[in-house]
């Protein structure tokens, strides 16, 4: 054989070698991806938090780079996570559910994130998340931190006649059964609003208050709480599928880690929230059990519109 046909056949051959000597499952992967609030956010805060202790669990498997909704709008970013352009999304189910209407269901769950892996539910809302949103649910975050509506005045008699309050469209039927007009208002839009007496109160969970400024012009928190104000974190499903089954592992794990620590993170941070708001003069006023039913009720009603069988069988395996 010529020196010639023998350099070539060895060319050929030495991408092989190279690759054989390399091991895939020591290749770190790095995924990008979104958070609809900031880093200095509280709905954030833990993501970033999860992010940073996942990180270091999986070194050498995958790592996990952060961009917030400066880089991708905050109700974008699940179609971009559906189009494969980010690899993880961090964001409310509300914010999609007219493509996974639902996925919204976990917010009406008196269930842990950890229960609803161990019973089922978990496997549900994946293959939904698998077949209408090409994601893979990982889990979910701020499962008990409930919603409350806020007010610039006193209510009377249990109702607010006349209020007109900041809503979304998870409590828009809610509030008009309270006798209030809901307002569709972006966030950032409130407190303007509060300051001009445009708006008499909103809807919003228990965090976040006084990091956003509405304690100023907010006189009562009314409970009991309802709902609760979930935010999702999921994977492309493509991506998902890609990675090699120690990285898919790796993400399970830190996925029921969280599940496991967020309790502790949530009585915490709930302590933090109420003395807060306590500090700055925000009263809080119980309305009674029916208060939250109702809020609940409705919501069953609408969601069960939507998917009967599906929503049945999830309402069994979220509420005790």
């Amino acid at each position: 054989m010529r020196l010639s046909q023998l350099l070539v056949i060895g060319l050929a051959l030495l991408p092989l070698s190279i690759s054989e000597s390399i091991s895939p499952a020591k290749a770190e992967i790095k995924l990008k991806a979104a958070s609809f609030l900031p880093a200095r956010s509280v709905y954030a805060k833990y993501f970033y938090r999860w992010v940073d202790e996942l990180n270091t669990h999986c070194e050498g498997n995958l790592k996990i780079s952060i961009v917030g909704p400066e880089a991708v709008k905050s109700l974008e970013q699940w179609r971009t996570l559906k189009d494969g352009v980010i690899d993880l999304h961090y964001g409310p189910p509300n914010y999609y559910k007219g493509v996974l209407a639902e996925a919204d269901v976990t917010s009406l769950a008196n269930t842990s994130a950890a229960e609803q892996r161990a019973n089922g539910a978990w496997d549900i809302i994946n293959r939904l998340h698998n077949e209408k949103m090409n994601a893979w649910y990982l889990t979910h975050i701020s499962g008990g931190v409930k919603f409350f509506l806020y007010t610039t005045k006193p209510q009377k008699n249990g109702r607010f006649e006349g209020f007109r309050l900041r809503s979304t469209p998870i409590y828009d039927d809610f509030f008009r059964s309270l006798g209030a007009e809901p307002v569709r208002m972006a966030p950032p839009s409130l407190y303007t609003a509060l300051e001009r007496n445009t708006v008499d109160g909103y809807g919003w969970p228990l965090w976040g208050i006084t990091d956003l400024g509405w304690h100023k012009h907010t006189k009562y928190r009314h409970g009991p709480g309802f709902f609760n104000a979930i935010v999702n974190i999921l994977v492309n499903l493509d991506r998902w599928d890609s990675l090699l089954d120690n990285q898919r592992q790796c993400l399970t794990d830190m996925s029921i880690w969280l599940e496991r620590k967020f309790p502790e993170w949530r009585t915490i941070e709930n302590e933090k929230q109420i003395t807060a708001q306590i500090s700055a003069g925000i009263t809080y006023i119980d309305m009674g059990t029916d208060f939250p039913n109702l809020a609940h009720q409705i919501h069953w009603d609408t969601l069960m519109k939507e998917n009967p069988t599906i929503i049945g069988t999830l309402r069994n395996l979220l509420v005790r």
